[in-house]
């Protein structure tokens, strides 16, 4: 149990360590990286949100009975098109990531 100020003991260490592995960074690097980090998970959930959602649809889509072969060949035509925008919102989302990587190993190197 930890110390107070006022006991003969004197002060707990537990609360007048300081630690070695602290960084520093300016505050424009810190919000840069924060950006950088809740884009990716902000882009991150979307995409997974459109990937599910788009999986439902095609689903329910080519198991309609009422859809003709056009119409589902239609359906498919419109989800192959959405379903381009997911990998390149994760490349996208790698690019954020990999920038606040390199950012947080400038300041761990200055």
């Amino acid at each position: 149990m930890p110390l107070s100020d006022d006991c003969p003991c004197g002060r707990s260490q537990l609360f007048t360590f300081e630690s070695s592995d602290k960084i520093v960074i300016d505050r424009k690097t810190f919000d840069r990286v924060f950006l950088l980090v809740r884009r990716s998970v902000d882009e991150l959930a979307n995409a997974r949100h459109r990937e599910i959602f788009l999986e439902c649809l095609d689903t329910c889509l080519t198991k309609s009975k009422f859809l003709d072969d056009a119409g589902c060949f239609q359906a498919s035509l419109l989800l192959d098109a959405y379903y381009e925008y997911v990998p390149a919102s994760l490349v996208l989302l790698g690019n954020r990531l990999e920038e606040a990587f390199k950012l947080m190993q400038a300041v761990e190197h200055d």
